[in-house]
C-alpha cells in the first residue's frame, strides 16, 4: 500500500492579510527590494503594506537617500496606481517632488481622490497642482502651504471652479486681500472647516468670512495670523486697535449660527507670533 504524500501549501498561497502584517515589520528598504521579487501575491501584499487604507502616502520617498531606492519606490507606486482605482487620499512629499508629467500621471489615474495634502515645506508653484485639479472633481479636502499670492489665487480659483464638494480648506501662509477672501466665500458654499494659520490677512478679511455666506462653516483657524490695517501695519502692534478688532471679530463670530470653534491668538502676548516677527525682521 502506497503512502499518500503530504501536501504543503505554497508560499504564494499564504493569507495576504497575514503577509502584509509581517511585511510591516520590515524597514522600507527591505520592503522595496525583498518580498516583491518572490511572487505575484507577495508583490500585491507589499503594495498593500506601502499604501494602506486607500491612501497614497508619497512622503515615504523622503525616507530614501539613494537614487535606486527612489526609482524602485516610483516603480511600485506605478504598479499600485494601475492595480487599484479606489484611492481617496494623496500626501505629497517634502523633499523629493515628483515632476510635472509624473504628477499628471498620478492625477489621471486617481479621479476619485477626495483629499490632497501638500507638505508645508513644498512651494505649490513647483507642483502642477492647478492642472491636476481638473481630474480631482470629487475633492473634499485640500491643504497646502501657499507662498505666492497670485499663484495661490490661481489654485483657489481652479478649486472653486472644478471642485464643488470641498468641505475642508487649508491655506497656510497665504497673503489674502479682499479678492482672495471673497473667492473663498463665494467659491466654497459647503465649506465646514477653514484653516488660515500663519497667513497675512487684510483688516476686513474676517468680516467677509463671517458675513453669513458660509452657512455650514463649523471651524475657522486664524492662529498666528497677521492682520493688516489701513496704514499697512499689523493691527497687533497697537493695543487699542487690537482690542477693538478682537471685540468686533468675536461679535461677528457669535452671529454665525453654524460656527462652533474660532481658533485665534488675538493678543499681543502670543509667543509664537513674537518669534515670527523677530525672524522676519
Amino acid at each position: 500500500m502506497k503512502k499518500q504524500k503530504k501536501h504543503y501549501p505554497s508560499w504564494q498561497d499564504l493569507n495576504p492579510f497575514i503577509l502584509s502584517k509581517i511585511f510591516s515589520f520590515l524597514n522600507l528598504h527591505d520592503q522595496l527590494f525583498g518580498p516583491p521579487f518572490v511572487c505575484h501575491s507577495w508583490l500585491s501584499s507589499t503594495l498593500h503594506t506601502l499604501f494602506q487604507n486607500s491612501s497614497l502616502d508619497l512622503r515615504l520617498i523622503d525616507c530614501l537617500d539613494e537614487e535606486n531606492q527612489r526609482l524602485r519606490f516610483t516603480h511600485l507606486l506605478k504598479l499600485a496606481i494601475n492595480h487599484y482605482n479606489g484611492w481617496h487620499s494623496i500626501y505629497f512629499p517634502t523633499k523629493h517632488m515628483f515632476g510635472y508629467f509624473a504628477t499628471l500621471y498620478i492625477a489621471e489615474r486617481t479621479p476619485n481622490i477626495s483629499c490632497v495634502v501638500l507638505s508645508s515645506k513644498v512651494n505649490v508653484n513647483v507642483v502642477p497642482i492647478f492642472v491636476s485639479i481638473l481630474y480631482w472633481k470629487n475633492l473634499r479636502v485640500f491643504r497646502a502651504q501657499i507662498h505666492k499670492k497670485d499663484l495661490g489665487f490661481l489654485v483657489v480659483s481652479q478649486l472653486a471652479d472644478y471642485c464643488k464638494s470641498i468641505t475642508e480648506l487649508g491655506l497656510r501662509g497665504w497673503t489674502m486681500m479682499e479678492r482672495e477672501v471673497t473667492c473663498i466665500v463665494e467659491g466654497f458654499p459647503r465649506l465646514e472647516k477653514l484653516d488660515l494659520e500663519e497667513s497675512t490677512l487684510c483688516g476686513n478679511a474676517l468680516e467677509i468670512l463671517l458675513d453669513g455666506r458660509l452657512k455650514y462653516v463649523k471651524e475657522i483657524n486664524i492662529l498666528h495670523c497677521k492682520f493688516m490695517g489701513e496704514d499697512g501695519k499689523d493691527i497687533k502692534e497697537d493695543f487699542l486697535k487690537l482690542k477693538a478688532f478682537k471685540n468686533k471679530v468675536l461679535e461677528k463670530a457669535c452671529s454665525v449660527r453654524s460656527l462652533k470653534k474660532l481658533r485665534h491668538c488675538l493678543v499681543q502676548s502670543c509667543p509664537h507670533c513674537k518669534d515670527s516677527s523677530l525672524e522676519v525682521s
